[in-house]
């Protein structure tokens, strides 16, 4: 094929490749389909390894904070986990594709007119497709999870499903497990903020210092952590580009563009739920109180009462009443009350 068929053609092709029966898979690039069983692995392992600290410190906490507040905290310092509840994480991997003929794509006509005078005709054609392919999944993780450190029988070294190997038994191997301080027992491969601390040990830190305001802080002050969320995005492009020109005495020039870029986005989010996380959720657009709900008008607890203010006449009947409410009656305090339905959103493209 000739170059000048070749320039022309090429962006209708690449075009072509955005259509609807043209899907391209979004486990390719940077994470691709053979790396997700072990990355997905890594945030289970760091997401166990964090549940398990903040349980034991939990406990150490406990254990030593009426002899010594001050010390309990500086040392065991933790974000408190609901062991009845799920944690989630979610995996999202787009892919966006796009393809078509650029802005230097250009058709000028040059014609030369009496009297010196040049017309020149220019037309710059463009075109151009998008595609955008998404792949989302979620998991759900019981934030009552432990450590399987024991090998099971036939399983290989490490196991392929097990964290670590060999057993765990104190808070301070689990901290030095944590920190990456003995890569000779890990099974998974860590997953480092800003390619040094492990995330364990990183969630764990962060969860010291959100408990700040709350172990260190007056009862009666206290902002109770309610739910840590991250979530860590990667954004890689990649494109080609190629161009055509012809010029003679008629045409200055004839120019082809042609482009073709893909672009791959990775998002991992992290969901880490304390006691109060759904009141927290509730609480952003007034639907937790810590308080219990008055009970509906009307009910036996909570009646209506009509009071006549006085007959008419005789045969006139009986005149309209009005509607008293009571007023409200302190109620104690308590751990925290729904007063509307907590809505629930699937996981969502980000944009």
């Amino acid at each position: 094929m000739r170059p000048r068929s070749l320039a022309f053609l090429l962006p209708l092709l690449l075009a072509s490749c955005t259509g609807l029966f043209v899907v391209h898979d979004p486990q390719s690039g940077v994470i691709s389909a053979g790396q997700l069983p072990g990355f997905l692995k890594s945030v289970r392992c760091e997401l166990v390894t964090f549940y398990e600290i903040a349980r034991s410190r939990k406990a150490a906490y406990d254990a030593m904070v009426k002899s010594n507040p001050e010390a309990a905290f500086i040392r065991y310092a933790y974000f408190e986990i609901d062991p009845r509840l799920f944690g989630a994480f979610t995996l999202e991997l787009k892919v966006t594709d796009v393809a078509g003929m650029g802005s230097g794509t250009a058709l000028d006509y040059r014609q030369v007119l009496g009297g010196g005078a040049v017309d020149v005709t220019h037309v710059g054609p463009t075109l151009s497709g998008q595609g955008t392919n998404s792949l989302i999944w979620a998991f759900l993780l019981r934030q009552d999870a432990q450590l399987a450190g024991e090998r099971k029988e036939g399983s290989p070294v490490g196991g392929d499903r097990n964290c670590y190997i060999g057993k765990i038994g104190t808070l301070d191997e689990l901290e030095l497990l944590a920190e990456g301080q003995d890569p000779a027992r890990e099974a998974f491969t860590r997953i480092r903020i800003d390619a040094q601390k492990p995330l364990a040990a990183w969630l764990r830190d962060n969860g010291a210092m959100m408990s700040a305001n709350f172990l260190a802080a007056p009862s009666s002050e206290v902002a109770e952590p309610a739910q840590m969320f991250y979530s860590f995005a990667l954004q890689v492009s990649g494109g080609i580009e190629a161009r055509y020109s012809l010029t003679n005495a008629r045409w200055t020039p004839v120019a082809v563009q042609a482009l073709a870029t893909a672009t791959q986005n990775s998002n991992l989010q992290l969901y880490i739920n304390g006691p109060g996380a759904a009141f927290a959720n509730a609480a952003k657009a007034g639907g937790a109180a810590h308080v219990p709900p008055p009970p509906p008008l009307g009910s036996s607890q909570r009646p209506m009462h009509v009071i006549v203010e006085g007959e008419r006449q005789s045969g006139e009947g009986r005149s309209g009443g009005r509607m008293l409410r009571e007023a409200p009656t302190p109620l104690p305090r308590s751990k925290g009350y729904f007063l509307t339905p907590l809505p629930v959103f699937p996981p969502a493209v980000t944009q």
